[in-house]
Parts: structure tokens; C-alpha cells; sequence
């Protein structure tokens, strides 16, 4: 979906003008079912319009689940959600939306899985983005940068990452590794053909040496900052990203 504001409609340029000032929130859905259900609402929204109707992590039995990890960003007070992510740590066999998507065609995906869950495993699920958001310059990586950092508090080393090929730029400043050993050469019909998606996998801190020079930086701040704010060169102006950490 393009972020031109030509090919976007005029009223969502409007209420991208407007936004000076947004904050991430991060909590446990266990914490907040009702704002947990919005995010749900608003993922789901986001990704049929833009004519994606199935997806594995559409479901909702994270819902609750003292084991997943929301990243809510809003503005408005808190009224409008514009993006969010979840940080699903592994349970046990089948427990990732990954792996309920490719696992049964893919069983080294499993074992890859289990070999490494003692040492803590998790997937960044679930990104989306309300066109505004996009069109007012406030892109998705600070939320991954905070979901990076966070990684040792959320008791995991080991971070995935299930994206389309063309989001291979973003992966590599991320920090992530695609992990080629698994499906076709790393790539797999996801979630139909003609996508492609493959695999990023994220092990901390080894990785945060191959991650871009800011993406280290913001990683860094989450962890030490549970509640922090920096300004973001949006595409009308300079907004005011607060990060707000509610599990600290």
C-alpha cells in the first residue's frame, strides 16, 4: 500500500497533518483484555482492507495471555489507535502463529523451535498500520526497536520475525538473520501465492551488533527507559514519540 499521500484519500492527509504528538504503550494482554480486543479490531481492519482476509495470527487466543506482549501506539489520548505489534513468547509446540502457518509443511521449523526453547523463544507479530500513520512519516521501526530491547525482560533470546521478501531491507536493519535452512531456500507461499514470506531470527544480544547504528540506540534506551520520548522528523513536521512501558 503506497504512503503517497496522491494515492491516499484526502481526509486521511487531513488527520496526518494533525499528529504531533503520539505514545507507544507496552503491556501484557493479560493486563488490559478491552485494549487488548482493539488492537485485534484494528489489525484485522487494516489488513481487509487492503484485501487480506486470512491470516494464522488472526486468531485470538493470545487474548489474555500473560505470555504476549502488546505495542500499542495512539494518539488523541489514547482514542485512536494507529499501529501496533505483538511479542508472542513461545509456550510450547504450535504456540506461534509461525508455526501454525508453515509448521506442517516445514518440520525443521519445529525442531529449530524446540531445540532453543529452554533459552526462550518469540515471534514479533501481527504489525499493521493505519494509512495515516504511514502518511504522516511515522513508520513501524521504533516500535520493533522497543520490541528488541524489551527482549531480555520478556525472558526471550531468541526473536522471529514472518515477513514478506520485500521487507528484506527492514530485516537487515533490524538486526535479522533469514534463516535460508528452512523452507524453500527461506521462502514459502505465504499467505497464498504470488507472496512470498520468509523468516528473520533475531538472537540476543549477538544480533544487536548487526543491527543499524539507531536501531542499537533505541533498543538500548527501551531497556534502560521504561518511560522515555523522542521527536521523529514526520513528513509535514517533527512529532513527539512517547514510549510508555506498563510492565516496568
Amino acid at each position: 500500500m503506497s504512503s503517497s499521500p496522491s494515492h491516499i484519500p484526502r481526509e486521511s492527509v487531513d488527520i496526518a497533518r494533525t499528529l504531533r504528538e503520539v505514545t507507544l504503550h507496552i503491556f501484557r494482554s493479560s493486563d488490559d483484555a478491552g485494549l487488548s480486543a482493539r488492537f485485534a479490531e484494528g489489525h484485522q481492519a487494516v489488513l481487509r482492507a487492503a484485501g487480506i482476509r486470512n491470516l494464522t495470527s488472526f486468531g485470538q487466543d493470545w487474548l489474555g495471555d500473560p505470555e504476549t506482549t502488546m505495542f500499542l501506539l495512539t494518539c488523541q489520548d489514547d482514542e485512536v489507535l494507529l499501529s501496533g505489534m505483538r511479542l508472542q513468547r513461545r509456550s510450547g509446540l504450535g504456540s506461534l502463529p509461525m508455526e501454525r502457518a508453515v509448521g506442517a509443511v516445514c518440520p525443521e521449523l519445529t525442531s529449530f523451535l524446540d531445540a532453543r526453547q529452554d533459552e526462550g523463544c518469540g515471534e514479533f507479530c501481527a504489525l499493521w498500520s493505519r494509512r495515516e500513520t504511514a502518511v504522516a512519516g511515522i513508520g513501524m521501526l521504533p516500535m520493533a526497536c522497543v520490541g528488541l530491547g524489551l527482549m531480555p525482560q520478556l525472558d526471550i533470546r531468541h526473536g522471529f520475525a514472518f515477513m514478506g521478501t520485500n521487507m528484506r531491507p527492514i530485516q537487515r536493519e533490524l538486526g535479522f538473520t533469514i534463516m535460508e535452512g528452512i523452507g524453500d531456500e527461506g521462502q514459502f507461499d505465504y499467505p497464498a501465492p504470488p507472496i512470498r514470506s520468509e523468516i528473520g531470527h533475531f538472537q540476543h544480544p549477538e544480533s544487536i551488533a548487526d543491527a543499524a547504528v539507531d536501531v542499537q540506540e533505541m533498543a538500548r534506551r527501551a531497556a534502560e527507559e521504561p518511560t522515555h520520548e523522542h521527536g521523529v522528523d514526520g513528513r509535514f513536521h517533527r512529532i513527539r514519540y512517547r514510549v510508555e512501558n506498563h510492565m516496568a
